[in-house]
């Protein structure tokens, strides 16, 4: 990867997301879950809190996809954390999220 090999890691990250996002919709949940894991991974340490709440809530989305509540519950819970201590205003919707998902056990 080009972000890679200049050491751009929010790039790269990016580039791990848009990876995870096309696989997703193409149904292949394992590769989609293994390139969200590898954005999270990536821009770890770097800055990019609102990057790393976004992909978060993406393994998450696919996590549910997938059936495995306890999965997107984790990733759905550490992406709220993050936006709080932003004080982000989209927290609302991963709360919804979180409330259905543990109506629903």
């Amino acid at each position: 990867m080009l972000h890679q090999q200049l050491g751009h890691r929010v790039g790269e990250a990016s580039t791990w997301d848009s990876l995870g996002y096309a696989y997703r919709q193409l149904g292949q949940h394992t590769e989609a879950i293994a390139c969200y894991r590898r954005a999270v991974e990536v821009v770890d340490g770097v800055g990019d809190r609102h990057g790393e709440a976004d992909f978060l809530t993406h393994l998450g989305d696919t996590h549910y996809a997938t059936g495995d509540q306890r999965g997107a519950h984790d990733a759905w819970q550490q992406a709220l954390e993050i936006l709080e201590d932003l004080q982000a205003p989209d927290t609302d919707q991963l709360r919804i999220k979180l409330d259905r998902l543990a109506r629903s056990r």
